[in-house]
């Protein structure tokens, strides 16, 4: 065999994978998204708009239900996730929704809850209710915490 021979056969070859690849390779769309460059929410976590309606449906839950030690944890639960999904149809963008139910007996003691913690104070916020009859009481608890 000639060296000329096997020249074309190995380019032969070579060609011919490489057409073979790009052949049998579909291109995929790749989508690029541009920097928007944007720093702050488009709707802020508004304070009195969240107490507002963490108010009126806390007061509207609770207005006659007596305590039970059995019903306690499903009443929480659920003013949890009602408080939750009416906070974030407001389309808060860019935050993350915590709410924090906590729910005892009336008898004549005194409850004091505090919170701590490290956040930025120009983004975040919280909303805090207590609602009392002569059953109960709760302490309800909304942060709106901004979130990349």
């Amino acid at each position: 065999m000639s060296k000329e021979y096997r020249r074309r056969i190995s380019s032969n070859k070579i060609s011919g994978l490489v057409n073979n690849r790009c052949g049998s390779n579909k291109q995929k769309m790749v989508r690029t998204y541009q920097p928007t460059y944007q720093l702050h929410s488009r709707k802020r976590f508004n304070i009195e708009d969240v107490e507002k309606t963490l108010q009126r449906i806390v007061t509207s839950e609770l207005e006659e239900v007596e305590y039970s030690d059995k019903t306690a944890a499903d009443l929480c639960l659920s003013l949890t996730e009602n408080i939750r999904t009416a906070i974030k149809e407001e389309n808060y963008d860019r935050y993350r929704i915590i709410v924090v139910v906590s729910i005892g007996q009336r008898r004549q003691q005194s409850v004091h809850v505090f919170h701590s913690f490290l956040w930025d104070h120009e983004r975040d916020g919280y909303v805090s209710y207590n609602f009392e009859n002569c059953h109960m009481f709760a302490n309800v608890v909304v942060y709106g915490i901004y979130f990349d």
